[in-house]
Formats: structure tokens, sequence, C-alpha cells
């Protein structure tokens, strides 16, 4: 079931759907089929950091609400 990187659950594993044309995000590496761990949403409207690779990223949550992920089954 498809969700947005913002609303999906805090510490599982997910396949990214579709990415807004945004250049700053394919820069760091977050395009269709990547698969991300999203690692925490932080409250009252904060960002949401993710593992991609070995790297942590902080995603703010107007970008994050616009990606769409679907979890991976383990």
């Amino acid at each position: 079931m498809e969700k947005t990187l913002y609303s999906a659950e805090n510490g599982k594993i997910y396949k990214v759907l579709r990415v807004p044309k945004i250049e700053l995000l394919s820069s760091i590496g977050i395009f269709k089929n990547v698969t991300i761990k999203k690692e925490n949403s932080y409250r009252l409207g904060g960002p949401v950091s993710i593992s991609l690779n070995t790297r942590k990223i902080a995603i703010g949550k107007e970008i994050a609400s616009k990606i769409l992920v679907e979890e991976v089954e383990a």
C-alpha cells in the first residue's frame, strides 16, 4: 500500500514510488525505486530522518509529504 514518506511508520524499509521534481533530491540519491529506511518523524511538523545506504538524511515535512513510498516486505 502506498503512502507518503511523512505518514509512513518509523523504523521500516520502503521503496520510493514517486519523487517530486526537486533537484536536491536527485543530488542526494533519492530516485524512484530506491530503497530507504525511515528512521523518525519529528514532532510538530518537523523533518523526517531517513537512512540511504550509509548516510542519514533529514527531509523537511513539505517535501516528505510529496514522496510516495511502499513498504518492502522482509
